[in-house]
This record gives C-alpha cells, sequence and structure tokens, in this order.
C-alpha cells in the first residue's frame, strides 16, 4: 500500500533531517589549515606580495640603546630580504624557520645582545651575537645537541646556514661558544623575545586588536588563553620527594619540625641534633635520616643538578581536579608522576587564521600551583601590552579558584574557565538551597533549572528566566510533570516567569561557578574549543625536543624554553606565509 503524496513528501523531508544530522555528525572537523585556506583575509594579509612593500621588517627594539662594547666581530649578519620568496619552489622547500629569516631584519637586537659582552680587547674577537642567536634557534629547529649544531655549523651541509646567519667558512663557534652564550644573555632579555614579537605583528597591523570570534562586537577585547605543561627534569634523582627543607644546611643545630617552628619546650631548649623533615620517610620508603657528614650541607639524596626541580602527581581521569597536586604521590585512578618542572604561557588567540602566538613564558617548579600567582600574571599582561584591551581568558580548571576568577572580572574579560567541582554539586538537595546546579546554572525556588536569555554586556550580567517550565517538564528525569501550586510566578508574565541576574557572582555571592557564558552549552563548548590553539603550543616544544629538559637547572632549562616559544612564533609566522603565498599561487594571483 501505497501512501499519499502528501505522507510520501513528509517521511522523505523527516528521513533527509535525520540523514542531515547523522552526516553531521560524523563529519570530521576541519584542520587549522583548512580554515585558513576558506578565509578570505589570508592571501591579502599574509601572502609575500601583500606583505612585500614592508618587507623585510625590522624587529622592535628599546629606543636609546647604549653602543655595543665590542667594535668588531667575527662574524656578520645582514638580513638576506625575502626575494628568494618570490621563488615558489624555493619558498616550499624552504623550512617556516627560514622563511621567517627572510622576513625579518634581525640587526637591530644587536646593540641590545650585544650588552653581555665585557668592554675588553683581550681575548678572541666574539662572533656576533644576532649570528649567535640564531644559530641558537637553529639548535631547537633541527632537535640538535651543542656537538651536532657545531659540526653542523662548520661543516660541507650548513653552508646555506651560515650564510643567512653571517658566519664566514672556516670560523664557526664551538659548542661550548654556543651553549655559553645562551646561558650569559640576560634572562629578562630573552623572556621578552616573545613579546617583542607580538609587537612587531602588532606595529604591521598584523595581530589582532580586538575579539576576532564570529558574532562577537566590535567592542569586546582579545581572547587570551593560559595554559601549563609538566617537565621531567633531566637529571634523574635518587629522591623524588625532596623539599626546600632537604636543601637547608644542617650547621644552624636547629631542628626542622615544631621545634623549629618557635614553640620553646624543654625537649626543644636541650641540645639537640638537627635534622631533616623526609617525605620519601613518610610516604613509607626507605629516605634517609640525613646524619652522615655527607648531608650536612644538603641531603646526599636530593638532586644536585636539578635543585628547583620538585615532584608532582599529574591525574589525568578528572579535568575537574586542580594540579598540580604535590602532596598526593600515588591517588587513585590514571595518572603519571613527574619530577622536574611546569612551563606556563599565556597566548593570543587570533581566530581568522585559526592560530595563536605566544605572548608570554616562563618555567617555574612542578609543584607550584597554577593558580598562585594569576592575578599578577593578568596584571603583568596589561602592563606589558597596552594596547590589547582583555576581552576572553580561555584557562582549565587549576584557574577555578575565586582569586583567579575575580582577576579575570576585573580585567573586563569573559571567564572562561573550566569548573573546579566542590563538595554538594552532585546534590540536589544541596543545589536547590543555594540556588544554582553543579554547573553554575541558576535553579528556581522549587528546584527547576531556569533558561539562559543572553548576556547584557554593558552591565556586565547574564539573566535567567523559568519560563513556567513546571507546566511542561519535570524537575527531575524520571520524575512526573506537576506544576507547582500557589507559585506566584506562574501569573503575570508567561513568558518569563521567574528572573534571576548573574553578575560578578552567583545569587549567594559564590564565584566559582559564576560565568558569563553557561557552562556545557553549545556556545560555550564552540569558544572553550578553541583552547586546542594553547595546547597546540605543547605538542610544538614536544616536537623540538623540550618536553623533557635537555639541560640542569632551573635557570639554564628556562633559557631553552624561552628560546623555543620564540621559534614557535617564527614558525607561525612563516607558516601563514608559505600558506597564503601558496594559496595566491594556485589561484592565479
Amino acid at each position: 500500500m501505497s501512501l499519499p503524496p502528501s505522507h510520501a513528501a513528509i517521511r522523505a523531508k523527516r528521513t533527509a533531517r535525520v540523514g542531515n544530522r547523522a552526516a553531521r555528525r560524523t563529519k570530521k572537523p576541519r584542520s587549522a589549515v583548512q580554515k585558513r585556506a576558506a578565509q578570505p583575509l589570508l592571501v591579502t594579509t599574509w601572502s609575500v606580495r601583500a606583505l612585500w612593500p614592508r618587507l623585510p621588517f625590522p624587529y622592535p627594539t628599546p629606543p636609546n640603546l647604549p653602543p655595543s662594547p665590542k667594535r668588531r666581530y667575527r662574524s656578520a649578519y645582514r638580513c638576506p630580504g625575502p626575494r628568494p620568496l618570490l621563488d615558489e619552489a624555493r619558498r616550499e622547500t624552504a623550512s617556516e624557520f627560514e622563511v621567517s629569516l627572510y622576513l625579518i631584519d634581525y640587526s637591530p637586537l644587536r646593540p641590545l645582545l650585544a650588552q653581555g659582552y665585557k668592554a675588553s680587547r683581550k681575548g678572541q674577537v666574539p662572533f656576533d651575537p644576532v649570528s649567535m642567536l640564531l644559530a641558537c634557534c637553529l639548535r631547537q629547529e633541527l632537535n640538535l645537541s651543542w656537538r651536532k649544531l657545531e659540526r653542523l655549523l662548520a661543516g660541507g651541509h650548513g653552508a646555506h646556514w651560515r650564510a643567512l646567519f653571517g658566519f664566514r667558512d672556516g670560523d664557526t663557534p664551538s659548542a661550548s661558544g654556543l651553549r655559553y652564550f645562551l646561558h650569559s644573555i640576560g634572562a629578562k632579555l630573552l623572556q621578552d623575545l616573545s613579546a617583542s614579537f607580538v609587537d612587531l605583528l602588532h606595529r604591521e597591523g598584523l595581530a589582532p586588536e580586538h575579539s576576532t570570534y564570529p558574532g562577537d562586537p566590535p567592542t569586546r577585547g582579545v581572547t587570551i588563553t593560559v595554559d601549563g605543561m609538566l617537565h621531567p627534569a633531566r637529571h634523574r634523582s635518587a629522591c623524588a620527594f625532596a623539599t626546600d627543607d632537604c636543601y637547608r644546611p644542617l650547621g644552624d643545630g636547629v631542628p626542622s619540625g615544631e621545634a623549629a617552628s618557635g614553640e620553646v619546650t624543654a625537649a626543644a631548649e636541650a641540645p639537640t641534633r638537627p635534622k631533616r623533615r623526609c617525605r620519601a620517610r613518610e610516604h613509607g620508603l626507605e629516605g634517609c635520616a640525613c646524619d652522615s657528614p655527607a648531608c650536612r650541607s644538603r641531603c646526599q639524596r636530593a638532586s644536585a643538578l636539578d635543585p628547583e626541580a620538585r615532584l608532582v602527581y599529574h591525574e589525568w581521569h578528572d579535568k575537574r581536579a586542580a594540579r598540580p597536586r604535590p602532596e598526593e604521590t600515588r591517588p587513585k585512578g590514571k595518572g603519571v608522576a613527574v619530577f622536574g618542572y611546569l612551563s606556563e604561557t599565556e597566548r593570543l588567540i587570533d581566530d581568522r587564521f585559526a592560530v595563536a602566538w605566544t605572548l608570554q613564558s616562563r618555567l617555574r617548579p612542578a609543584n607550584v600551583p597554577e593558580n598562585s600567582d594569576c592575578a599578577e600574571r593578568i596584571a603583568n599582561l596589561q602592563a606589558r601590552f597596552p594596547y590589547l584591551d582583555l576581552g576572553e581568558i580561555l584557562a582549565d580548571s587549576a584557574w577555578g579558584y575565586p582569586d583567579c576568577l575575580e582577576a579575570i572580572w576585573k580585567a573586563g574579560a569573559l571567564r572562561m574557565v573550566d569548573i573546579r567541582s566542590a563538595d554538594g554539586d552532585d546534590d540536589p538537595e544541596v543545589c536547590l538551597q543555594r540556588g544554582y546546579d553543579g554547573q553554575g546554572h541558576p535553579l528556581c525556588v522549587h528546584g527547576y533549572p531556569l533558561y539562559y536569555h543572553g548576556y547584557d554586556s554593558k552591565r556586565r550580567r547574564t539573566t535567567w528566566a523559568c519560563r513556567q517550565a513546571c507546566l511542561r517538564k519535570p524537575r527531575r528525569e524520571g520524575e512526573p510533570i506537576r506544576p507547582v501550586e500557589g507559585c506566584p510566578y506562574l501569573e503575570g508574565n508567561p513568558a518569563l516567569g521567574q528572573v534571576v541576574h548573574v553578575g560578578k557572582t552567583l545569587p549567594d555571592g559564590s564565584l566559582r561557578l559564576a560565568r558569563e557564558i553557561p557552562y556545557g552549552s553549545q556556545t560555550w563548548r564552540a569558544r572553550y574549543g578553541r583552547r586546542s590553539l594553547s595546547e597546540s603550543r605543547n605538542g610544538q616544544v614536544q616536537g623540538m625536543d623540550e618536553k623533557q629538559m635537555r639541560s640542569h637547572g632551573l635557570d639554564h632549562n628556562a633559557r631553552d624554553l624561552v628560546v623555543t616559544d620564540w621559534l614557535a612564533n617564527l614558525r607561525t609566522l612563516g607558516r601563514l606565509v608559505k600558506e597564503a603565498s601558496a594559496l595566491q599561487t594556485r589561484k592565479g594571483g
């Protein structure tokens, strides 16, 4: 029996809708390369021909720099200029780092980098500091050791790099000279490399000055994403439970613990044998009693090469758990114990081209909580980049504490921070008593979830309304629909009913779950999903073999890391120019 034409058409449309939904579910998301290829601004912004009138870009440096203390150098860096990039074959075979060498003139960095040299006529004439810095970048680019970098620059395969860096044949730096140069540059100067690169992009009109997320108002500031990455230390310590107390000399005669805290007892007044608190012994391991002469200056089992490294346990199963957790070593669930360091970065997102630029980065002991100084980090961003208005900050649950949320609010940005769960979030009675559920969604006085009614950017508050939900849906899944008798919100305006506004805090004054965008909503998932641009930095760092530290000590590792992040910015610039120029060639432009 055939269906009437009208019924057949309805069924066909219904089948088509189901098929379209299934196709959307199985459709793979577009890659960053595909997103950029579909962006009309890519060619007009980043192609070589679009940038040609301004190339090469002089690297920005502070004004009124003192002259270099050295009159001459053994190498002479000169920018090769962008002309080789007009050759399509040469441009496609060049690495992204090499492309950046044609785009930027690094000569202005010479007097700044040369401040580490001494004004003396004794000894050998040093190499050009710009040549040395670019050679250090090449080490990260090719994942080379210092010795292999020395052999590459001196050998036949390094002729191309010698020409780009300004080294002469037969006169290239040694491995120890390259290492000494990097570790002798001022730490503040190296840390500012990424920031000054963003200054270059801003000066040339290539960095976003307001939100680039589709649909955002032009008055909203830029999107900043923060993230951290754990790095195992190079030294495999005999004891990974070391604390600051393990490095305290035992010559003061004061035992650690209660007596050291100032509590005066008869036992404390008597001569005591100095000792240290041992976390390893507290966790049932052998540890060290620190009763030998070898432990006089520091515990003999504590790391001598990485004294700043600390142990944390990084959990994978609970994304809402605050991390790192320095006092827990083997909690239940999947995770890994890391003895090492924590790198933290702030990145500027440009949604137009699906890229993120590293603004600042630093390295700290792994047991330092990521939320320990979030307000200071935001203040430093605003002070260092006064031309960037903060409109949105993306962060994981490590920033889900009231002090961090308060700092983001004061900066005038959207709090796109993953929630940090707490006791009572899964208890309906607790949620009803405080007026919102475990995701920060307000509830009506009878426990029905309210509907999101938009965000008022001028008043900086989110509106929620009940829409008389009790007339159409049950309070909880599995319960019958039962309208609330005597509710005053069933009368009057049936479109809204009870209205709740969420601004800086939720109705009970809590900050932990207060958000401008409803947590877990489709809008939230779309905006928060851009954190992958932040986490892509971790992949780049790992690809350059900087996941596990390659040097000993916090200072040396921090220098390696900031150079790696700077190199990641240079590679992103080269990638954009290569893709835009190739797309322009394919279109016949």
